[in-house]
């Protein structure tokens, strides 16, 4: 039975919330309690701007000029008033509240002595196990609680390994390899082919490079996610969740530029701007400015974004957040190489190629302009059910000409270049409602969720194959042919397509985490979406074609037991993904209708939180099987003729360790083992690994930083990555072809004041020669320095 959903519904459906919404803001609770007073320092002056709260509640206010305060609309019973602000000394007040009751409370804070003297730089602790996030599970959920397996890399990271690049981020998570070189924003994760194109929970479609200046921390989930994140920009094997910075209630901000090798200038600004502590009004904004170049002949970028958010906290109920983030890109750094045709050698190094050509020219470049606006309105329904409501809305444009190559054989390139000109447009409305209550005396934690997609991509480009043809060993005279010039005049004669296509999704989900007992969660979650594809419109020939409409339904189980709470916990989930099919016509004119694609994860594993947080630990194993792809018909005659029985099977070991045994030290560590291959599809390649990254990677860092003594403020770090060779493609009968294994190796030094910081990285240690997919060398030795100013 499929779901019917109609623009008179969803606005019915809207118009319902907001008038339950309006009901519930009104609603007055007579019953409630208030407390009242005046915070002063110990030399009798008014305390302004100091933030009053309600330990493990959320509720507070924030003192006036006159350092009153007022806390309205709390329940009868007891609490603990807590004011805690830079350089203050922590005061703690417990309080018992009746009901209806108006408490009257005056309270002096004392300054902390020891804060005003030069701030701890970095502070003794385990800084990169940061896993208490909410995005992962849609709810507040530990680690420890959680079935799922994922990653986080804090800020923190980026920062202590000075880097400047989002594919450089990744290679700090357990089993993400990078799937296309240079900057593609694409990743193999279990094996499969992985985007990110989330941000903040929300759809964030854009083609441009990734900009990090505005990220919080980034959340990788493991695994098919369907249940909470949908199926249009995430994988089988998981997703890639970027969280924004947000504003803070001091005015504080830092400034930084870096300089590197191959062209690398990098200007970088945060700047937190309160603008009404007494009215809750805060801003911060990010900027960013990136100019480089390349190691080979041709090839740079300039990009430069920014980011402001506004965040409005009216009442300790109520928080508004409306944040964009504007980027514009120039750039010509889509150089690759397609090997498919040559399987005459196995590796890029036995090619014999110059990989500091790049069989491209400077005029070749695109302009990459987006622009995404985010909105976030929360609020504490009661205490027991809080409503977010959150929209994103992104524009986004590539333009201009690009160029990729296929190596033929031993001898020649043949160069294939293009123009496009095409625009997206993703719109995301999502309004979730978070319950925490107990029936029979177990604990329920509940999401309830809608959510709305409409997608819509304007095409127009055409293609060039063959262009020419390139001497692979020899100097050529024509390989200074290609211009953007000789592109025009080719480009004069080639017919252009010109395409629009539009999608929408609308979705339905629910998930609860069952305490069963104290040490026993039980997890269950499902996903109605109902997918329609207006279909394709050829906009030359004014025909559409592929029209059509999928239900499906994805769900989710899990078990964590444990063994030691808050420390050690077993877990084992099942989870499932669905990719929508389009229908096919066949070779003899009929058409063929597709369900689904589905993929099915079971997981077992362990989760660690030991002595005192200093070793966070997860250790797991997977197994992923996908059903119902889509496959040409082998049998003799009909091998144009599609058929939807084939499969794919993944599994593996995933182990991570974040470790912090000493004050000052800190490690992270991953290895991952990834067994991918195709079932019932050619017998020429089932069974064998394809362009799925590689089957065993590794990675390592160690970050010293000096907290006492007369080197106070020094840091030292050092690291790398080791991936098992990758195969782009392999067969039977023709053979293989594949990147090499390597190991790579970065290291850093800095030294920090409560002022600023100065930074140098080497990368690439021990100027590897090694290739990522798909193909081109990846950079050799650079050297960087940076300097920030903090305020």
């Amino acid at each position: 039975m499929s779901l019917l959903f109609t623009t008179r519904t969803i606005k019915n459906i809207a118009v319902t919330i907001s008038l339950l919404f309006a009901v519930l803001c009104s609603y007055a609770q007579t019953n409630n309690a208030t407390i009242q007073g005046v915070i002063r320092s110990a030399d009798g002056k008014a305390a302004g701007y100091i933030p009053v709260v309600l330990k493990s509640t959320n509720k507070g206010g924030i003192t006036d000029e006159q350092g009153a305060y007022l806390i309205k609309g709390i329940e009868p019973g007891t609490y603990t008033l807590t004011i805690k602000s830079i350089g203050w000394l922590t005061l703690e007040k417990q309080i018992s509240l009746s009901a209806g009751q108006q408490l009257k409370m005056d309270l002096t804070i004392v300054k902390d002595a020891h804060a005003l003297q030069e701030v701890t730089v970095i502070a003794g602790y385990n800084k990169f196990a940061q896993k208490e996030v909410e995005d992962v599970a849609r709810m507040p959920l530990k680690n420890l609680e959680n079935p799922q397996v994922y990653n986080v890399i804090p800020k923190e990271l980026l920062q202590d390994q000075l880097i400047v690049s989002y594919n450089d981020v990744l290679k700090n998570v357990t089993g993400v390899s990078q799937a296309l070189v240079n900057g593609s924003n694409s990743f193999n994760l279990r094996g499969f082919f992985t985007t990110s194109y989330l941000r903040n929970g929300l759809q964030d479609f854009k083609t441009n490079s990734i900009e990090l200046a505005n990220i919080e921390r980034i959340e990788v989930l493991k695994g098919p996610s369907a249940t909470l994140f949908g199926s249009s920009l995430i994988s089988f094997g998981g997703l890639l969740n970027r969280v924004s910075k947000k504003p803070l209630e001091n005015f504080n901000g830092e400034v930084g530029y870096t300089i590197g090798g191959f062209g690398l200038h990098r200007i970088t600004a945060d700047v937190n701007t309160p603008l009404s502590k007494e009215k809750g009004l805060f801003l911060r904004t990010n900027v960013a400015y990136d100019q480089s170049g390349s190691f080979q002949d041709v090839g740079y970028s300039k990009r430069f974004f920014v980011a402001p958010s506004l965040l409005y906290k009216p009442n300790s109920r109520l928080s508004i957040l409306l944040d964009a983030e504007i980027y514009s890109q120039k750039a010509n750094d889509f150089n690759r190489m397609f090997p498919e045709a040559s399987f005459t050698k196995p590796t890029p190094r036995d090619l014999g190629i110059d990989w500091k050509r790049s069989y491209s020219d400077n005029s070749l470049y695109e302009t990459k302009p987006s622009f995404t606006i985010y909105g976030e309105i929360n609020y504490k329904l009661s205490d027991k059910w809080v409503s977010k409501t959150s929209f994103s809305r992104t524009h986004s444009r590539e333009k201009g000409y690009y160029s990729w190559n296929d190596v033929l054989g031993d001898t020649v390139v043949s160069r294939n270049p293009g123009y496009e000109d095409n625009i997206v447009r993703y719109t995301q409305v999502q309004q979730n409602f978070n319950g925490d209550f107990s029936i029979a005396g177990m604990r329920n934690r509940v999401v309830l969720g809608l959510d709305y997609t409409n997608n819509l991509e304007n095409l127009s480009g055409a293609v060039i194959y063959g262009f020419d043809q390139i001497r692979i060993y020899q100097q050529d005279p024509h390989y200074y042919d290609l211009t953007s010039k000789t592109l025009d005049a080719a480009l004069a004669n080639v017919p252009f397509d010109r395409s629009a296509t539009r999608q929408i999704t609308y979705s339905a989900y629910v998930s609860d985490v069952l305490n069963i007992t104290d040490n026993l969660l039980a997890m269950a979650s499902v996903r109605v979406d109902h997918f329609v594809n207006n279909g394709s419109k050829d906009l030359v020939k004014d025909t559409t074609t592929g029209k059509y409409n999928q239900t499906a339904v994805s769900p989710k189980l899990g078990l964590v037991y444990q063994v030691l709470p808050g420390k050690i916990s077993l877990f084992a989930n099942y989870m499932n993904g669905f990719s929508n099919n389009a229908p096919a016509r066949q070779p003899d004119g009929s058409f063929t209708s597709f369900k689904p694609s589905h993929a099915n994860q079971w997981e077992t594993g362990v989760k660690m939180n030991a002595f005192n947080g200093k070793l966070s630990s997860t250790i797991s194993y997977y197994h992923i099987k996908v059903d119902d792809i889509i496959r040409n018909d082998l049998t003799p005659g009909r091998e144009m003729f599609q058929l939807q029985d084939g499969g794919q099977l993944s599994k593996g070991v995933e182990v991570e360790v974040i470790a912090n045994p000493f004050k000052g030290f800190n490690m992270i560590a991953g290895y991952a083992y990834n067994d991918i291959y195709a079932i019932n599809t050619n017998p020429d390649i089932d069974g064998l690994r394809q362009w799925t990254g590689p089957g065993q990677t590794a990675n390592l860092w160690l970050s010293y930083h000096v907290l006492t003594g007369t080197l106070k403020g020094i840091g030292l770090g050092i690291g790398g990555n080791y991936n098992d060779k990758a195969y782009i493609e392999q067969s039977r009968s023709r053979g293989a072809f594949y990147m090499p294994a390597y190991t790579v190796f970065n290291a850093m030094t800095s030294y920090e004041k409560s002022r600023y910081r100065i930074t140098l990285k080497l990368d690439n240690l021990t100027n590897e020669v090694y290739w990522g997919s798909y193909v081109g060398q990846m950079m050799p030795r650079r050297f960087s320095a940076s300097i920030a100013a903090k305020f």
